[in-house]
């Protein structure tokens, strides 16, 4: 059970108080900006939310996607579309084992050719995809906020890097705090992030463990709701079930960005191992507790839109460092 213990986390959220908190955390140094594309690119904003609302009326599962792409690639060398890069050798970003089921690579191709052809060599697919998370997030239902950009793109993509920097899915708190210090992120940060899990789906070998083998002994996590357990054991029905396999990460309101992600896991229903540790730490625990009361949806949003854009900010080239391509996913080898 978590502790009443707090990080001062209530606050009264409405849209001009969000938008005071995203001016109060953007950058000094310039090196990101709001609207980095009015005079060179006017309206490309708006092109990528027009041209992603058709995409997700096709395709309900996309914005989780989306959103989760975004993520990978700024944990790994920051956030400069270096999960686009292709290797003929198996050996890029995208060929890691946690890449696997990572995917929504031809929706932001799609929508930097509709760019290219106004804006040739202006918009960098870095800046795309952080666009197309925030989109993800305000068509599911979530916040809207704005979007920092000015990104360039990399052009190195190392598979044993996405092993060493993506966070594991059955860390523990000290541990995804310490994967998100590399990126310059807060436990707080770690916790908002982790509420992205409220859209999505998670393949059978990254919980099974937690049903059949949790200590080793043939064992059921026993932290988890047992009913749930035995839900989910219906659906992966041996610890090897193909990854085909998949459940919900938020089991609340899986399609809709709220915090039925928070209202999961303080039911002891959260699917993954990293998202149940949440509930065991002090703090992280006592934001979960906070966010169990729906009525505080205004305070996960305002959070969330701060934590976006400090993840934003992870690595980024900006400048004359990198490079706008006019195809995001080459071949670098």
């Amino acid at each position: 059970m978590a502790s009443n213990k707090s990080w001062s986390f209530v606050a009264v959220a409405s849209s001009a108080i969000l938008m005071t908190m995203l001016a109060v955390t953007a950058r000094a140094d310039g090196a990101l900006q709001y609207d980095f594309y009015n005079a060179t690119c006017p309206g490309v904003e708006d092109l990528v939310r027009a041209e992603l609302k058709a995409k997700f009326a096709a395709d309900v599962t996309l914005p989780a996607a989306l959103l989760r792409l975004h993520f990978h690639d700024c944990f790994v060398r920051g956030c400069d579309a270096s999960i686009m890069l292709k290797s003929h050798n198996g050996t890029s970003e995208q060929d890691a084992d946690p890449n696997s089921t990572v995917r929504g690579y031809e929706a932001i191709e799609d929508i930097k050719a509709k760019i290219e052809a106004t804006c040739p060599l202006i918009v960098s697919c870095a800046d795309i995809m952080a666009m197309a998370a925030r989109d993800a997030v305000y068509f599911s239902e979530g916040p809207d906020y704005q979007v920092e950009t000015g990104r360039r793109d990399g052009n190195v993509s190392i598979l044993e890097e996405a092993l060493q920097f993506l966070p594991p899915s059955d860390g523990n708190v000290t541990v995804l705090t310490q994967f998100f210090a590399v990126q310059n992120l807060t436990m707080k940060d770690m916790v908002v992030l982790s509420g992205a899990h409220t859209l999505g789906i998670a393949h059978c070998p990254s919980f099974s463990k937690r049903l059949y083998n949790f200590t080793g002994a043939g064992d059921v996590d026993p932290t988890m709701d047992p009913a749930y357990a035995k839900n989910l054991a219906t659906v992966c029905s041996t610890p090897a079930d193909n990854v085909a396999s998949v459940q919900p990460l938020d089991p609340v309101s899986p399609a809709k960005f709220d915090t039925g992600y928070y209202q999961s896991i303080y039911a002891h229903q959260a699917l993954l191992q990293s998202d149940a540790a949440l509930l065991e730490d002090s703090l992280t625990g006592a934001y979960v507790q906070l966010m169990n009361n729906a009525t505080y949806l205004d305070t996960f949003f305002a959070d969330f839109a701060v934590a976006m854009i400090n993840m934003g900010r992870a690595g980024v080239r900006t400048g004359v460092d990198g490079e706008i391509r006019d195809t995001c996913g080459v071949y670098i080898d």
